[in-house]
């Protein structure tokens, strides 16, 4: 066994294989696509979507199938008349609760003039995030093999909620292009000594079309602050403020004409502390892989002990978390609620596999973290932003947290994780990938 670990480290190395990897990764996606495979909707009944019955596709009903349709009349009804996009209240005259610039975008393409060409459009426009992706990375990780980081930032694809959203013709995508975008000129920025004020100009555009896209990435932006505070002067923080506040303002007005945006997914579905076990856990499912790689490749060092893996301050922090938020833990919904909800009420018909979840979940993402308060600042946005009350979606978090660990978590711990033995995080992801398809294709 530890052979045969040793060939797939060898391999996960070499740049021949990651290309025919990688290559396998986009056919799964693009058999993904033929099939309209609607992995959104996993564990769901196996009923068939009428709408796109009618156009000649057969899938799935729920999850991001039944958003396609709101998506596409909305681009219809932009293309008719461009001014309904103040004309028209979101939620009264449209199903659509979402900031709209996906749609607006798409809809001034005369080449999009059908349901087909608006799918096959979004498909191929979302390959593009793995690969900004990669040139974000290979800046901060300067030392790590550039085929390693091709292979990490490739897992992009076989990640469920990015193929159901490219599949689909979601938002999602498209938001976190616009967000990766942001993340690359940010961290030129910072490659800069903090001094290209035209990158950061850039980048934080980037974020604004990235929360015009879909609206819950305004959270960022309280952490953009938080980190600009701390690194740049007085003058041009305020100055960057001015204009971060500035292309809020057209938000504001849209909020303003669009009341449901803001309190319309108002639910009692969770409460606040729920929402926080429920957010950590599903993002402890994400750092699986690389905690793992990060003890295989601190066990060759002669003095690792795993005790010193764990900071008793933080155990004991993320333990009071966990204890406090779980005192009158409340999540009323089969929907929802990410992988470890779904494991535990599957096996034990009870919430109680979330505790240690998101006790794990608090602690690594706790320990992974950058010693500053912008980076805590990041973990308790993380924690807090999907406290609506609302149902709480894996879809959240994927891939927007994998692709948030990789650039603005500890370098060197995930240096230490990512450094060799990727085979680790190539089996997680695949087995996820194929676990998930076992479940769609069975109607589990």
């Amino acid at each position: 066994m530890k052979f045969f670990f040793i060939i797939i480290d060898k391999l996960s190395i070499n740049k021949y294989f990651i290309w025919v990897f990688t290559t396998f990764l986009i056919i799964t996606l693009l058999i993904s696509f033929l099939l309209k495979i609607n992995l959104s909707n996993l564990l769901g009944v196996f009923s068939y979507n009428e709408y796109l019955l009618d156009k000649g596709i057969e899938t799935k009903e729920g999850g991001v199938v039944n958003d396609l349709r709101t998506h596409w009349e909305y681009i219809i009804l932009l293309k008719k008349d461009l001014s309904n996009l103040l004309n028209l209240t979101l939620g009264v005259d449209t199903n659509l609760i979402n900031f709209p610039l996906h749609n607006l975008i798409f809809s001034q393409f005369d080449f999009i003039n059908s349901l087909d060409s608006y799918l096959i459009s979004v498909f191929t426009v979302s390959f593009f995030l793995p690969i900004i992706l990669y040139f974000s990375l290979r800046e901060r990780f300067q030392i790590i093999y550039k085929p390693n980081i091709a292979l990490i930032c490739s897992l992009i694809l076989v990640l469920p909620v990015f193929q159901y959203s490219a599949i689909w013709g979601n938002n999602h995508n498209t938001a976190l292009i616009f967000f990766t975008l942001g993340i690359f000129y940010l961290n030129f920025f910072i490659k800069s000594n903090f001094t290209n004020n035209n990158r950061l100009l850039i980048s934080i555009i980037f974020f604004s079309l990235a929360c015009y896209s879909k609206q819950f990435y305004v959270f960022f932006f309280i952490f953009l602050l938080i980190f600009l505070f701390n690194n740049l002067s007085f003058k041009r923080y305020i100055l960057f403020s001015i204009f971060i506040f500035s292309l809020s303002i057209p938000g504001i007005y849209f909020l303003i004409l669009n009341p449901l945006l803001f309190y319309g997914i108002k639910q009692n579905t969770t409460n606040f502390n729920s929402s926080i076990l429920i957010s950590a856990s599903i993002m402890m499912f994400y750092l699986i892989p690389f905690i793992i790689q990060n003890l295989i490749n601190s066990y060759e060092n002669k003095k690792f002990r795993l005790i010193t893996f764990f900071d008793k301050k933080l155990c004991l922090l993320s333990l009071v978390i966990t204890i406090l938020c779980s005192l009158n833990f409340y999540y009323d919904g089969e929907i929802g609620g990410g992988v470890f909800l779904k494991i535990s009420h599957f096996l034990f018909d009870s919430h109680y596999l979330v505790f240690p979840a998101a006790f794990l979940g608090i602690y690594f993402l706790l320990y992974f973290s950058q010693n500053s308060i912008s980076n805590y600042a990041l973990v308790v946005l993380l924690l807090i932003t999907f406290n609506t009350g609302y149902f709480i979606f894996q879809k959240y978090f994927e891939p927007m947290f994998y692709i948030i660990f990789l650039n603005f978590f500890d370098k060197n711990k995930i240096i230490q994780s990512i450094r060799k033995n990727n085979y680790v995080i190539i089996f997680y992801y695949c087995f996820y990938y194929f676990i998930s398809n076992y479940i769609y294709f069975l109607g589990l």
